[in-house]
């Protein structure tokens, strides 16, 4: 079994807005003001990371209609990283297909 990285899922959502902004944000400045200046410009640096590999999808190529791009970038990226919380990989879908 697999243990969520709370840290990180909470990351990912605080830094793109996730149930908050009305569109993805990417605030750094939220990052900072949530873990403080080290921590958060750390994190910061993990969440690019993380999302940039959820970009590596195909699935805004492959995929029909937006809902399934979501669905296959999210369920690729979950494949390849269980240690994140759904509610991250649902903001990073979210940020994909935005």
């Amino acid at each position: 079994m697999t243990v969520v990285n709370e840290l990180l899922t909470h990351a990912v959502v605080v830094w793109t807005g996730w149930g908050r902004t009305p569109s993805p944000a990417r605030d750094e400045n939220a990052m900072v003001a949530a873990f403080g200046n080290e921590q958060g410009l750390d994190l910061l640096v993990r969440v690019r990371a993380l999302e940039d590999e959820f970009y590596e999808s195909n699935a805004s190529n492959e995929a029909p209609d937006l809902a399934s791009i979501g669905r296959q970038a999210a369920g690729e990226f979950s494949e390849k990283h269980p240690e994140i919380g759904e509610e991250a990989v649902r903001a990073f879908a979210w940020c994909y297909t935005y």
